[in-house]
């Protein structure tokens, strides 16, 4: 974004000019007391503002205080401050799935050029007569949440998301349907500028004709929406007419997840396949039906070709995809002379169809469920990011590749969980449940047939491209790393945790910020640049810091302790700092940037990575350790 905060604010929003004015609904929102409300999460990086840009950081938290910390309200309002006009999007949802009673957004308002504001009240469209749908309400801890993924997947997914500009602390307790007691509550500031949050129900509220050709165009974005999710291992977990933008963008995160595998799993309700990792795309097809069946398509498209359109554009984005997960760039692809075209699509089916295996523990398919690590029997993505190492080094091996493509955790179980049907089940065993060793001897021999074309077309470009080969090495590691924070366990434990100790005055607004920014950091796979030119990987945050490892495009890597610098003493750090490493010390250098200040070690060779112990890397400054505080719970979050 370029312009100016208050510039952006007096502007008419972009959504009315892109829908039309029939489309909204007016009202009056009110500014609250700056005292009754405080910004606890501001996205700078949006304005291009880095930790170094002091003075300009406070000036846009200012201006988020002074101009978007509005509520609908009236009793809570600022009384020298006048009205202000905002705008509620009408809605319609012919599948009766999106919104519950409601007449369009129930909670969510549009204000300035591009701004959304969710959670800031009960609007004059929620007309539910059932109270949770309908009480305005959001609490702190999924409005976090929703900043944590809308953030974090504007960038990792090529289709994008509506990022979020800050979360805003109500200083209320509230109640919410999802949870027992008082919580504090909270809203979020969306960024809706070029269609982010136009969403197919208010294609059905308008009910105009939608042009056969922006049909197909959404079935295309739909698609790769799709497979974005299915490389990137993200669960939507609850599909519906409005919680998908026109242009294919991912909106509403309360039933969002990283998953650790790619095998089915649900953060809703099991009782549809639909709402199942990887099976998601059954649901999207019922929504296209949906507007192929309803009047807006005048021009009677085919079902029969929107699927078609689908299916077609859904295999040949993640095919496309797939480059990225090797190291490679889907923007750039590699030409193999080696693997012909249907080679490449073979082993691309291969690794779709082996990653969706699963044992019968239906209960596991629960990403919160303890025995959840178990529930896959393939591991691609541990597979893809230590692969290249061992290739490297020329140690990969049939055996050792069957090794690291097994998830060590599997087991043939079986389970059942609460809600799930019988023939749903029955589907699951069919098309995914592995259930004995003769059948996972079979998946194996499929398993060496795809590590057989994909040793081929990396011995290819090692040889063809030997200046970018370890550029390889270092993608695959960075993007086929976990997205712990993002994970149900420990990721919402850890949100609750530190939600916790901002309420009990742990922390400042502004060092909680630097905490959720850390989190959006740990979970970004897009190679960022963020420390003397080079990515991070391997985050663990911590509550005065974060230790990470700063892998290189030169085959090596650096061990890295970030202090945050409200942690005493962290910015009196003595020449004598040191990391050891194989029981040998290390000297390391110091670098502060902002609200950090970070420990750097020396390189060390990259393939070390492929079992280096999370305990193996010690700092010390002088003879004291420098060790980080875990973060646990304040004390219950309900009252």
């Amino acid at each position: 974004m370029k312009a100016d905060l208050p510039t952006l604010l007096c502007e008419r929003p972009l959504s009315v000019a892109r829908l039309g004015a029939a489309c909204f609904a007016e009202m009056e929102a009110y500014m609250l007391p700056q005292s009754s409300a405080e910004p606890v999460y501001v996205n700078y990086e949006l304005f291009g503002l880095s930790p170094d840009n002091v003075r300009e950081r406070s000036e846009l938290k200012q201006a988020v205080k002074t101009g978007l910390m509005l509520t609908l309200d009236r009793s809570r309002a600022d009384d020298s401050k006048p009205p202000i006009k905002v705008a509620v999007d009408r809605q319609a949802d012919p599948m009766n799935m999106s919104l519950n009673g409601n007449l369009g957004s129930g909670r969510a308002v549009y204000f300035g050029r591009c701004f959304n504001l969710k959670g800031i009240g009960r609007t004059v469209l929620a007309t539910s007569t059932d109270p949770n749908h309908s009480n305005g309400n959001l609490d702190l801890v999924s409005a976090l949440w929703e900043a944590i993924c809308a953030n974090v997947l504007n960038t990792n997914l090529k289709t994008g998301s509506a990022t979020v500009l800050a979360v805003i602390d109500t200083k209320q307790q509230i109640r919410v349907p999802w949870r027992e007691g008082l919580y504090p509550g909270g809203f979020i500031i969306r960024i809706d500028q070029n269609g982010e949050l136009d969403r197919p129900t208010h294609l059905f509220y308008l009910n105009e004709n939608v042009a056969a050709e922006k049909l197909r165009e959404f079935t295309e974005n739909l698609a790769r929406q799709d497979a974005e999710k299915f490389i990137e291992r993200i669960l939507h977990g609850c599909w519906s007419a409005g919680n998908v933008s026109i242009g294919g963008h991912m909106i509403d995160y309360d039933t969002v997840f990283a998953l650790r595998s790619r095998a089915p799993q649900w953060s809703y309700r099991p009782n549809w396949l639909s709402n199942f990792f990887g099976i998601e795309g059954d649901g999207q097809k019922k929504l296209l039906k949906a507007m192929i069946n309803h009047p807006i398509n005048r021009e009677k498209l085919s079902i029969k070709e929107v699927y078609r359109i689908f299916d077609e554009t859904r295999a040949q984005h993640l095919q496309a995809r797939f480059y990225d997960l090797i190291g490679l760039d889907s923007e750039r692809p590699f030409v193999s002379r080696r693997l012909s075209q249907d080679e490449f699509i073979e082993m691309t089916r291969i690794f779709e169809e082996l990653s969706m295996k699963m044992s019968a523990n239906f209960k596991a398919t629960a990403p919160w469920d303890e025995e959840n690590p178990s529930l896959h029997i393939f591991d691609f993505s541990n597979f893809f990011r230590y692969a290249p190492l061992l290739f490297d080094i020329d140690a990969l091996s049939d055996q050792k590749a069957v090794g690291l493509i097994r998830n060590p955790a599997a087991r043939l179980c079986q389970s059942k969980v609460a809600g799930m049907p019988e023939n749903l089940q029955e589907k699951m065993r069919k098309k995914y449940v592995v259930s004995s060793q003769e059948e996972l001897q079979k998946l194996d021999l499929k398993a060496l047939r795809f590590i057989t074309l994909y040793k081929t077309l990396l011995e290819e470009y090692r040889a063809s491209a030997p200046e970018s080969w370890n550029k390889l090495i270092l993608k695959a590691f960075v993007v086929n790393e976990e997205r712990t924070y993002m994970n149900c366990r420990p990721g919402n434990d850890v949100l609750v945790a530190l939600v916790q100790n901002l309420q009990q005055g742990v922390f400042k607004p502004e060092e909680f910020s630097l905490r959720i920014q850390t989190l959006i950091m740990a979970c970004d796979r897009t190679m960022k640049k963020r420390m003397c030119g080079s990515c991070l990987s391997n985050i663990r945050l911590y509550m005065d810091g974060f230790s990470a490892l700063m892998p290189g495009d030169n085959a090596m890597f650096k061990p890295v302790l970030a202090l945050f610098n409200d942690r005493p003493g962290a910015e009196d750090l003595s020449d004598k700092v040191r990391v050891e490493y194989e029981n040998r010390p290390h000297r390391c250098t110091i670098e502060s940037s902002g609200e950090i200040t970070c420990i750097i070690g020396p390189e060390f060779p990259f393939n070390r990575l492929y079992n280096l112990a999370p305990d193996s890397l010690r700092f010390f400054d002088g003879a004291r350790e420098l060790i980080l505080t875990e973060i646990s719970r304040a004390k219950p979050l309900s009252e």
